[in-house]
């Protein structure tokens, strides 16, 4: 074997020996894995009602994730919610009765969308029933009544508003223009009273027979109801005709109540 002669091995020791380099690493952010999003309440095919809250979980929990959209039948409900734990108020009774579909989607800060499986509940309202009627009385002054003919002031007794009007001339009228479901006129029966005849909308709709033996005051002589709630007018007529058993022909107006 050859020797290396010194000037080589001077050389060789010079340059001394170095490793190959080494490729640097650098780490990177992990690609977002899969959202598991999962409705937690409502539980699957149960019934509701007024207004609930849908909440949904969704796992991993990563700071990736932007926010949890909730829908009903694929429309969104409410606003995106961007905080756990992610729930929603939902207004049943917006939504018609029967069955419907709840989903949860869940977008992480890239974009990427996750959905929940469906959950089906039923909705089921009662209708709230309505309003109580209001009943309006109007005493023989207002501007609504019309009068034709001869009408005067009555004598003093219990009268609503505590005065009313009367009239014993055939062909007076008292028209009451009104909207409403209903009517009543309120009157006088007593041993003194006569026969009217009461006309709805123009049509004659009854002749009613004042006469009572005994005097009754504030009382309903005519009623109409089941009318649909629009403006009508209720005419009350005198006719001059009167009970035998009656001393007299007196038709007295004393007040209307009117039904909405």
């Amino acid at each position: 074997m050859r020797s290396l002669n010194a000037a080589a091995l001077t050389l060789i020791l010079s340059w001394g020996w170095t490793s190959p380099p080494q490729a640097s690493a650098q780490l990177l952010p992990p690609l977002p894995g899969r959202l598991v999003v999962t409705i937690t309440s409502p539980a699957a095919d149960t019934t509701v009602g007024g207004t609930i809250t849908v909440r949904a979980s969704v796992n991993p929990v990563a700071a990736l994730l932007g926010g949890v959209q909730f829908q009903v039948d694929g429309a969104n409900l409410g606003e995106e919610d961007g905080s756990d734990p992610y729930s929603v108020s939902w207004d049943t009774t917006t939504t018609s009765n029967g069955f419907h579909t709840l989903t949860a989607v869940a977008r992480n800060a890239l974009g990427i969308r996750f959905a929940s499986d469906p959950v089906t509940v039923t909705v089921s309202n009662t209708s709230p029933p309505p309003p109580p009627p209001t009943v309006t009385r109007v005493e023989e002054t207002d501007p609504s009544i019309t009068y034709t003919g001869d009408w005067f002031p009555t004598d003093p007794r219990a009268w609503s508003g505590g005065t009313a009007v009367y009239s014993t001339t055939a062909g007076s009228e008292a028209t009451l223009a009104f909207t409403g479901t209903a009517v009543d006129w309120i009157g006088f029966l007593g041993p003194q009273t006569g026969i009217a005849r009461v006309f709805l909308d123009g049509v004659l709709a009854a002749e009613v027979d004042t006469y009572s033996p005994t005097e009754q005051v504030q009382v309903v002589v005519y009623r109409a109801t089941s009318l649909a709630n629009t403006s009508h007018t209720l005419t009350i007529e005198v006719t001059g005709q009167q009970n035998p058993a009656s001393t007299g022909t007196y038709i007295v107006v004393d007040a209307f109540d009117i039904t909405q």
